[in-house]
């Protein structure tokens, strides 16, 4: 008796799982829509909290002083590095001829109930919204390389849709066999849990982001 109750849970949760839960499994959401950019482009301020990140530093920072986005600007956050971060992002941007794109911010002390990560990006926000009163807020890591048209897309695709809140994920690493073995099955219950075509629909009431890469609306 216990075992058929047991596999009738099993058999329902399964049904459940494919016919209700967003078709998730399909991996039908995509993000090759390409909208059209406004005649006037809205400031837009990118937040990169980094600490001890001289390994990814110079590439992250060339993508993003290099985005085809012109009204941009770039405040990275040094959380407290011993590595030297802030330095090589700084000879990073004025190697590039794009100095003028970022700003550098040296992390305060970390203040009660705070976490390290969060209490940087907050920091950074309060610097962007400070000097350039931005439109969007784009919060990324320190240890991704951005397309040259992140910020376009990310833009454009908010614009369009009267959205307060984008996200794209990053292409993961998915070499070593460690990598192979569980990265898939994270998107997997990623997808389970929050189903991406119930997150992009402004009619549902769930909401998902990854938050290695994120447009928000800075009000």
């Amino acid at each position: 008796m216990i075992a058929e109750v047991l596999s009738g849970l099993a058999l329902a949760t399964w049904i459940y799982l494919v016919f209700a839960r967003g078709g998730f499994w399909l991996c039908r959401e995509r993000d090759d829509a390409r909208e059209p950019l406004p005649s006037v482009l809205p400031q837009l301020a990118v937040v990169v909290p980094a600490r001890d990140e001289a390994e990814n530093i110079a590439q992250s920072i060339t993508s993003l002083v290099s985005q085809n986005y012109p009204a941009l600007s770039i405040v990275l956050v040094d959380d407290d590095s011993s590595d030297g971060t802030a330095d090589i992002a700084r000879r990073t941007a004025a190697a590039l001829g794009k100095d003028d794109r970022l700003i550098v911010v040296g992390g305060s002390a970390l203040p009660p109930r705070w976490t390290g990560k969060l209490w940087a990006v907050k920091q950074g926000i309060a610097a962007a919204e400070e000097k350039f009163a931005p439109k969007y807020l784009m919060l990324t890591d320190a240890d991704i390389v951005h397309a040259p048209d992140t910020a376009s897309w990310l833009v454009a695709h908010a614009e369009k849709h009267n959205l307060v809140l984008t996200s794209l994920t990053a292409r993961w690493r998915c070499e070593e066999l460690a990598e192979r073995v569980h990265i898939p099955a994270f998107i997997f219950f990623f997808q389970l849990l929050y189903p991406f075509a119930r997150v992009n629909r402004p009619d549902n009431r769930m909401a998902g982001a990854a938050g290695g890469c994120t447009l928000a609306r800075a009000e």
